[in-house]
C-alpha cells in the first residue's frame, strides 16, 4: 500500500533535508566502532556497520540519531579523506588482492586494482604506494578501490625504514640518472688554471659530495686573505636542460640518516664536481680580504671561474683534535698548519664580529646513529660542534655574505635566505611575556622591525627559558628574490652559493655570477622556483623527523625502565615534550606522570610552565632525570615517567 507512494517519498526527503547535520572527523578505534570529533569536547558514537563506510582521519557531514539516552552519527557525505594518496601493505581476501593502509585500523582491507605502470609480481606484505579511486561515501560509489602506483619494497628489505619515508612525502629514491655528462665546451676557456694554490677540504670522514676547499693567508697589514673554493656543476649543467630541470624540481639533497639521494647524478656529485684531493675540478672562487676586526673589505671581493686542485681532504675531527690538543695532522702538505692556525685565528675574530654586529646561535649538539650490517640501530652518538666545524661555518658564512653584497651592488635580484622575526600573530604575547620577566622597552612595532629584533634577542640569549619560551613565536624562514632581512643571522640580506652540489638555489646564485662576469643576460629567478624550494624544504623536514622517529622507538623499545637525562622543549595541554640530551630522542611526559592526583597538576602552554597546586615545579629548559615508560610503534610515540627516589 505504501510502497512507491510519492507523497511519502517526498515526505523522507523533507523530513531528511530538515535533520540538522553535522561535520567532523572520524576516529577509528582497533575494536571495530569510531567515533566523530567534532571539537575538542564533543564526539558522537559510530556503530560498527556505519564504519565500513569511512575510515579513521575521513572529514565527513552526516546526521545524529538519538536512540534512547545514546546519540549515534551516521555519516552521509565525504567531504576530505586523508587517503586521497597513500603507502600500504598489500595482502589476499579470497584471492582478491586488499592493501591496508598505514597508521589505519588492521581491519580496514581496501580493494585495489594495479597501474600499468608497476611491473612487479606484488606478493603479501609488500610496501606500495596506492590513490583512492573510490570511496563509500561518494556517489554512486559503494566500496572502497585504490590503484596501486608505484611499488616501495618487499617488507623484509633492510632499507624498508627509509624507503616508506621517501614514498610517505613522495620523495625520490635514487638518484637522476643523465644520459652523458661533459663538461660544457664554453666553461673550457675563460676559467683562471688556480691548481698550483693550496687549496683543502674540511668534512666528515664520511662525506663524497664535497662542495667546498678553503686557502688563507695573512699580509703584512693583518689583514687575512681568504680563497674560497664551490665546486661549480653548472660547468656541466646547462640551465633548462633537462638535468637542470630535474635538480630544479628536486631543489635539495635528501639527507635522512646515514641514507642519501643526490639532487644530482651521483656521478657529479660525489665525483666529476666533488673536491676530491689531487683532482683537478672546475669551481667559482672567490678571494676576500677580512681586516684584523672581522670586517670583510667589499671592494677586495673577487669572483672568478677556475680550475682547482685540492691538496688535500681534511676531517672534522682530525683538525679540531690538532687545533684543541696539537695532535698529528693527517696530511703531510707543509702549508696546512699554518693555514689551519689563521683559520682558527679568523674564525675568532668572525664570532666576536658577529656577536657585535649581527646574530650569533649558540652551538648545539648533532646525534649521528650508528647502525648494523641489517640496518639496525647499534648506538646514538652525540657530536658536539668543535673547532673545526665553527672554522667552517664562519668561512661558508663569510662566502655567502661576499656573494650576498655582489649580488645587491651588481645584479640586484638572486635567491636569498629570508627570516622576518617573529611572527605577527604573537606579537601580543610575546609583550606580555616580556612584561611578566621585567623586560622593558618593546611595542608591537619595535618587535617587528629588525634592529628590536636583534636587541631583544641579545638580551634573552643567556635566559635559556625565555629563548626557549619565545622560540615557537618566530616566523619561518622564506626565500626572495630580491634582498630581505634574515633577522635570525641579524644580517640585512643573506645569500648563498656555498652548496651547489646539494641546493640548486645556490646554482641559480652561481649562474647569475658567471654571468654578470661574462656579460651575458641576466634573468631574474622564477618566483614559482621559490614555492617548490619552500615546499620541498618542507617535506624534506618532515622525512628527517619521520625516519628519526622510526630509528628512535627502535633503538629505545628495549630500554623500558632505563634512565636519561631530558631537557623540557615544549609544554602542551597534556604534559611535557623533552628531548634526551645523550641521544637526541624526543620524548613525551604527560601529567599523570607528573603527579598522581590529576586535578591538582596543570599546565601552561601559554606561559611554558606546569603547575602542581599552583606552584610552578616545571618550566621550558628544565632538566629532569626520566625512564622509559612505554614505547607504541603504532603512534611513534615514546612515553616517560619521571626518576623519583622511592
Amino acid at each position: 500500500m505504501f510502497q512507491n507512494n510519492p507523497l511519502l517519498a517526498q515526505l523522507k526527503q523533507e523530513l531528511h533535508q530538515q535533520t540538522p547535520r553535522i561535520e567532523g572527523t572520524v576516529r577509528a578505534h582497533e575494536k571495530g566502532f569510531g567515533f566523530l570529533d567534532v571539537d575538542n569536547k564533543t564526539s558522537y558514537f559510530i556503530t560498527a556497520n556505519k564504519m565500513k563506510t569511512v575510515c579513521n582521519g575521513d572529514k565527513v557531514s552526516g546526521t545524529v540519531i538519538e536512540n534512547g539516552d545514546k546519540k549515534v552519527f551516521e555519516p552521509e557525505s565525504l567531504i576530505e579523506s586523508p587517503l586521497q594518496r597513500f603507502i600500504g601493505k598489500i595482502g589476499f581476501q579470497e584471492r582478491s588482492m586488499v592493501i591496508y593502509p598505514e597508521n589505519m585500523p588492521a581491519n580496514l582491507a581496501i580493494r585495489c586494482k594495479i597501474n600499468k605502470q608497476v611491473q612487479e609480481k606484488l606478493k603479501e606484505d609488500d610496501w606500495v604506494v596506492a590513490t583512492l579511486i573510490s570511496h563509500p561515501l561518494e556517489e554512486g560509489k559503494n566500496n572502497f578501490l585504490a590503484e596501486i602506483t608505484h611499488f616501495i619494497a618487499e617488507n623484509s628489505s633492510i632499507y624498508l625504514p627509509w624507503l616508506k619515508t621517501l614514498a610517505r612525502y613522495n620523495l625520490e629514491d635514487n638518484s637522476p640518472q643523465p644520459d652523458t655528462l661533459t663538461i660544457n665546451e664554453k666553461e673550457l676557456t675563460d676559467r683562471q688554471d688556480l691548481t698550483d694554490i693550496n687549496f683543502f677540504t674540511i668534512d666528515s670522514e664520511y662525506t663524497e659530495d664535497m662542495d667546498d676547499a678553503i686557502s688563507v693567508s695573512k699580509d703584512e697589514q693583518g689583514n687575512y686573505q681568504l680563497k674560497v673554493a664551490i665546486a661549480d656543476p653548472t660547468a656541466y649543467i646547462l640551465q633548462d636542460s633537462q638535468l637542470d630541470k630535474i635538480a630544479k624540481q628536486r631543489s635539495f639533497t635528501t639527507y635522512l640518516p646515514d641514507f642519501n639521494i643526490p639532487m644530482l647524478p651521483i656521478e657529479l656529485a660525489n665525483d666529476l664536481c666533488s673536491l676530491k684531493e689531487n683532482q683537478k675540478r672546475p669551481a667559482l672562487v672567490c678571494d676576500i680580504n677580512i681586516d684584523a676586526n672581522g670586517i670583510i673589505d667589499e671592494s677586495s671581493i673577487t669572483f672568478m671561474p677556475a680550475f682547482i686542485e685540492s691538496k688535500a681532504k681534511l676531517s672534522y675531527n682530525n683538525v679540531s683534535d690538532f687545533l684543541e690538543n696539537n695532535d698529528e695532522l693527517l696530511s703531510n702538505n707543509a702549508t696546512l698548519p699554518e693555514q689551519l692556525n689563521l683559520l682558527s685565528s679568523l674564525a675568532k675574530t668572525r664570532t666576536i664580529w658577529r656577536q657585535n654586529n649581527a646574530l650569533v646561535f649558540k652551538d648545539s649538539n648533532d646525534y649521528r646513529f650508528v647502525l648494523d650490517e641489517n640496518r639496525h640501530v647499534k648506538s646514538v652518538n652525540k657530536e658536539s660542534r668543535r673547532i673545526a666545524s665553527q672554522i667552517v661555518e664562519e668561512v661558508m658564512i663569510i662566502a655567502n655574505q661576499a656573494l650576498t653584497m655582489q649580488l645587491n651592488n651588481k645584479i640586484g635580484f638572486g635567491i636569498f635566505n629570508t627570516h622576518s622575526g617573529f611572527d605577527i600573530k604573537f606579537i601580543d604575547q610575546i609583550l606580555k611575556v616580556l612584561s611578566n620577566h621585567g623586560i622593558e622597552g618593546f611595542d608591537k612595532e619595535s618587535l617587528l622591525s629588525f634592529d628590536g629584533y636583534i636587541k631583544l634577542r641579545r638580551i634573552i640569549d643567556n635566559d635559556e627559558f625565555l629563548t626557549a619560551r619565545l622560540r615557537k613565536c618566530q616566523s619561518p624562514a622564506d626565500f626572495s628574490i630580491q634582498p630581505q632581512p634574515h633577522f635570525g643571522l641579524g644580517l640585512n640580506a643573506y645569500a648563498t652559493w656555498t652548496s651547489p652540489i646539494r641546493k640548486y638555489g645556490d646554482m641559480v646564485n652561481h649562474r647569475l655570477i658567471k654571468n654578470y662576469l661574462r656579460s651575458q643576460p641576466l634573468n631574474e629567478p622564477d618566483k614559482e622556483q621559490l614555492k617548490i624550494m619552500n615546499e620541498r624544504r618542507k617535506l624534506l623536514r618532515y622525512a628527517e623527523r619521520d625516519i628519526a622517529e622510526n630509528l628512535y622507538i627502535q633503538y629505545l623499545s628495549d630500554k623500558i625502565g632505563d634512565s636519561f637525562v631530558a631537557e623540557i622543549v615544549d609544554i602542551n595541554r597534556g604534559g611535557a615534550r623533552l628531548r634526551l640530551t645523550d641521544i637526541g630522542a624526543f620524548v613525551f611526559l604527560p601529567l599523570s606522570m607528573i603527579h598522581p592526583v590529576r586535578d591538582e597538576v596543570v599546565s601552561s602552554p601559554e606561559e611554558g610552565v606546569i603547575r602542581i597546586n599552583n606552584d610552578i615545579c616545571y618550566k621550558l629548559s628544565d632538566t629532569l632525570n626520566i625512564k622509559i615508560h612505554q614505547v607504541k610503534k603504532e603512534s611513534q610515540s615514546i612515553i616517560v615517567k619521571l626518576v623519583t627516589d622511592k
